[in-house]
């Protein structure tokens, strides 16, 4: 049987977040509501909102000192700001000698597709992806 886009897509953000809980890795999201979406979806990691009154490298170098690992994830929207965000906290990452991780963000891509444009929509994406592939089986 040919697996559904949906079920890969959902295969796709399982593994994803796998990858996330068991990497520990801290992960940097715009704002409060992606925060709160990926505590909805079960991510165990710590996650840092950049909207936190401190500087985009001020909040990178706190990275150094406050974490064991030197990689983090970079989980910012895939829209213009989202994707300039992205590229900043590369770009400050590497300066910190600090190995940024984009490529969960741009599996995350995938996983929303056209759907969807930020982190705080892949809950209901998600939940809807999960209902759809069960009712299928």
């Amino acid at each position: 049987m040919v697996q559904s886009d949906q079920q890969k897509r959902l295969d796709k953000f399982n593994y994803i977040l796998e990858f996330i809980n068991l990497s520990n890795y801290p992960i940097l999201v715009e704002g409060k509501r992606d925060k709160r979406a990926l505590k909805e979806l079960d991510c165990t990691s710590k996650i840092i909102e950049l909207n936190n009154g401190n500087s985009l490298l001020s909040t990178v170098e706190s990275l150094v000192k406050s974490y064991s690992s030197k990689s983090f994830i970079i989980l910012t929207d895939w829209d213009r700001t989202g994707n300039i965000l992205a590229e900043k906290l590369k770009k400050y990452g590497e300066s910190c000698d600090l190995i940024p991780n984009m490529k969960i963000r741009n599996e995350l891509i995938f996983v929303g597709s056209k759907d969807i444009t930020c982190i705080e929509e892949l809950p209901p994406l998600i939940y809807k992806f999960r209902r759809e592939t069960k009712a299928y089986r």
